[in-house]
């Protein structure tokens, strides 16, 4: 071990030296206990012989890690609870600023720290952890309630609802699975951005579901806006992605970063999330989060969909492809965190797995699974697939 010095931003400082009664690391959180306050929440562990230093951010929930005082390195990491900070400190008292570096991802600067913040938050978020077979049927009910009829053309379905506002919901739903869903808070400050910074917000999307709102732009709840291609998009505060699990579009990202805003200014709370909270999506959840439809508007849009609902059969499964689906699941997967996709081969690169993740996918197939793109720091051999409640009966024997 080597000699530490600890500090933090109200100029405490202490030194630790090897041999004493307390381990480096008992003795960082001794300090850091004592002095920590509302006002200050930033302290360093520094080894000055070598010119490393990891500072625990905590107003920011993150950590830096420093190397060099000429022209430092500096690299930032989310934190997502107290035991994630002290396993930080630990392997930086153990083994300095390359201890760390399997304990990342490390991101260059701090706009990038920001972008990975609100990544992070929204990954807990009501519409993240909302199935995307759920998502589609709420709002397929939402938009009976409106007074509309979810179109379908060469296989994709378009839904959408507004309030008395002005402010839109729309939504585009592939038959392989894929979506994308845009708000519209014509009040929110995304909405007073100008408007080649509006039409960045869509900046990322896949190119398959950027199509969906350009061409659809003229049947859409919300107003088109110009894009700087010169052509149109549907006019959007929201831009969420369903390629793959849900997430934030890049742009979305990038600009909430910049103007230093949340994800709540996309209006994604107050205008689709009211309604995707609910455990019970019943005609008086949604009286009671909208108040600008009327008990029969209500009652007529639940009708709609049970009708269609009844008109579509389940199909029976292969028996044999479903036990060979939950056999690999119980050899080398398991559910997402909020039971949305089952997770194969996790951390696996593809050549490790190439054969029997093609013998995967004919599977998936054969099921009429939703195969998804896998999140972009998914190693290249993981396969994402949403999860089925008939699969899901079925894996209750293999768990």
């Amino acid at each position: 071990m080597r000699r530490l010095a600890f500090s933090d931003d109200k100029g405490n400082e202490r030194a630790w030296i090897p041999g004493g009664p307390h381990s480096a690391v008992d003795a960082f959180w001794e300090f850091a206990d004592q002095y920590r306050d509302d006002d200050n929440a930033a302290f360093s562990i520094e080894d000055e012989k070598n010119e490393e230093a990891l500072t625990l951010l905590f107003d920011l929930k993150a950590v830096c890690r420093v190397k060099g005082t000429q022209n430092p390195r500096a690299e930032y990491r989310v934190v997502t609870n107290r035991g994630d900070y002290r396993t930080q400190v630990a392997n930086f008292a153990r083994g300095g600023f390359a201890a760390l570096d399997f304990h990342g991802p490390w991101l260059p600067d701090a706009a990038s720290l920001a972008r990975a913040r609100l990544r992070f938050e929204f990954d807990g978020s009501v519409l993240r952890r909302t199935h995307p077979r759920e998502l589609r049927r709420r709002l397929e009910i939402l938009t009976c309630v409106d007074g509309r009829q979810p179109r379908t053309d060469a296989g994709v379905t378009r839904l959408g609802f507004g309030n008395s506002s002005g402010d839109t919901v729309d939504a585009w739903f592939t038959a392989a699975g894929r979506g994308l869903v845009v708000t519209f808070d014509h009040a929110g400050p995304l909405n007073s951005a100008a408007a080649h910074a509006r039409a960045a917000l869509y900046d990322g999307v896949p190119a398959d579901l950027l199509d969906l709102a350009r061409v659809a732009s003229e049947a859409a709840v919300a107003s088109a806006a110009p894009h700087r291609d010169g052509g149109t998009l549907v006019a959007a505060t929201g831009v969420f992605t369903l390629s793959g699990p849900c997430a934030m579009a890049d742009g979305l990202v990038a600009h909430l970063q910049e103007a230093q805003l949340e994800i709540e200014d996309t209006g994604v709370g107050r205008l689709l999330e009211i309604f995707l909270a609910p455990e019970d999506f019943t005609p008086a959840a949604v009286a009671q989060a909208a108040d600008w439809w009327s008990a029969e508007d209500i009652a007529r849009g639940f009708a709609a969909v049970a009708a269609l609902e009844a008109e579509q059969p389940t199909a029976p499964l292969d028996r044999e492809a479903v036990e060979r689906f939950c056999r690999t699941w119980a050899d080398s997967g398991y559910n997402d965190r909020w039971d949305v996709h089952y997770v194969l081969f996790d951390s696996c690169a593809l050549e490790e797995v190439s054969e029997t993740r093609v013998e995967l996918l004919e599977l998936v197939r054969t099921l009429g699974l939703d195969h998804v793109d896998a999140p972009p720091e998914a190693a290249t051999g993981e396969v994402w697939i949403r999860t089925d409640p008939r699969i899901d009966a079925e894996l209750e024997h293999w768990s």
